[in-house]
């Protein structure tokens, strides 16, 4: 179904102490971000983008959010309180709001400093339908992350609490931003009795039951909670430069593409299991400086073994699965997304799959999978780049209309030259300003 923002409701969560933030008697949501609180900001931000109804559900403090916001509530915009009767957790509190949530909504943490396309967000979880979907990205710290196993599909297969150790599910995070269909509902007691939570208790339930699906959009806006006076720093100096609205998809985003084998780990004629892979020295380092200039690393790779029969869709996975942990390992990068072909246009291999014998638009040196990442992450490619380590890489790169790197050893009359992807990304960033 289409979903735009002005069909959903968004629930603000704003029960937190501002304690360790040094607030008194204040929320933690009103806390100060740049003369404004961020409790404010974000539902300003969500206005701006069409967003018309607000619950904030609060607790501690809620006297300071209802006075704020009888006053500043944005134009056009109904802004309710709704106050707990105890402190019920990020899902319980939900058992109070039944009869106000008749249609799809948000669920956004009110300790969240976030700017995203909502629009962009919703368009996904619209399509996908389901329960709901959950914003998810990738990370520098898997190993001690809770993650999130989704299929091809986007459908969330399971939650993996930590500690874990290289489980068999890659590098996605949940991130705390929801968009649910009031079905979940169902999923939570007449009234709590305790403390409940949606990550935690009721997320990986409806997961493990099957009955309503629940969805993984990847992004990689800027997401982050700023509950330690750490963070609350970190949070405003990225606000103040700017970091924060850039991350955004309402801006358009600038990538460094990368072909997998013989970019990011060794080329040996094909990677048909996870074992059979092994990273290139110094590239999750070099990934790991290219996340933090905020440009996005997006890999698009050829698999013509798909189509041949050689492997399967599920060995394919398996194998990225531990490209995200080596990258990790590595020096603490990530690709913000991945990208494949799985086509090959001859025939004549023993157990081919004839339904993926065919000429496409996605297999390099075609510009498909270029364009598709362009189109879901709102990249410019004419202020991009590819790196890759045949002509086919570069061919794609320029049709799409982008700066190329040749590497590996070879060469192209109209692509750059280097050793290795760590030492194009770094004078990448360095002719960019942005090498650290």
């Amino acid at each position: 179904m289409s979903l735009a923002p002005a069909d959903v409701t968004a629930v603000f969560l704003a029960g937190g102490k501002g304690t360790r933030l040094g607030l008194g008697d204040l929320p933690k949501p009103m806390v100060d971000m740049h003369g404004l609180p961020l409790l404010q900001r974000m539902v300003e931000g969500l206005a701006a983008q069409g967003v018309r109804r607000f619950i904030i559900l609060a607790g501690h403090g809620a006297a300071h959010i209802e006075a704020h916001f009888a006053a500043h509530a944005p134009a056009g915009a109904a802004v309710e309180i709704v106050i707990e009767d105890a402190p019920l957790g990020t899902a319980g509190s939900f058992t109070q709001l039944r009869e106000h949530l008749d249609r799809p909504f948000l669920v956004v943490y009110g300790d969240v400093l976030f700017d995203a396309d909502i629009a962009r967000f919703l368009a996904y979880a619209g399509e996908k339908g389901g329960a709901g979907t959950l914003y998810v990205h990738p990370n520098d710290h898997p190993e001690d992350s809770d993650l999130v196993d989704a299929a091809e599909d986007g459908r969330v297969r399971a939650f993996i609490s930590k500690p874990h150790q290289n489980p068999d599910c890659g590098n996605l995070v949940n991130a705390a931003f929801y968009l649910f269909d009031p079905v979940v509902l169902d999923y939570l007691p007449a009234r709590a009795e305790g403390v409940i939570d949606w990550g935690a208790d009721v997320l990986p339930g409806i997961a493990a039951r099957g009955e309503h699906a629940l969805y993984a959009y990847r992004g990689s806006e800027y997401l982050k909670d700023i509950g330690t006076p750490k963070r609350i720093e970190r949070g405003r100096n990225d606000f103040a430069a700017g970091t924060v609205a850039a991350r955004s998809y309402l801006k358009p985003q600038r990538a460094i593409f990368l072909d997998r084998d013989g970019v990011l780990n060794r080329e040996i004629d094909g990677v048909f299991r996870p074992e059979m892979l092994e990273l290139i020295p110094g590239t999750g380092a070099a990934l790991a400086r290219v996340n933090k200039s905020g440009l996005l690393a997006i890999g698009v790779t050829n698999q013509p073994a798909i189509a041949k029969g050689f492997m399967s869709f599920e060995d394919l996975r398996a194998v990225h699965n531990r490209l995200d942990w080596a990258l990790a390992e590595d020096g603490g990068g990530y690709l913000d997304d991945l990208l494949y072909c799985p086509h090959h246009p001859e025939t004549g291999f023993e157990g081919e799959r004839p339904e993926l014998k065919i000429a496409c638009e996605c297999r390099k040196p075609a510009p498909g999978m270029l364009l598709a990442a362009a189109a879901r992450h709102n990249i410019d490619l004419s202020a991009s780049w590819m790196i890759g380590d045949h002509a086919r890489d570069i061919e794609a790169g320029l049709a799409a209309g982008l700066e190329c790197w040749m590497v590996g050893g070879g060469s192209h009359p109209e692509a750059r030259s280097a050793a290795t992807a760590a030492a194009a990304i770094e004078t990448i960033l360095q002719e960019q300003g942005l090498s650290s």
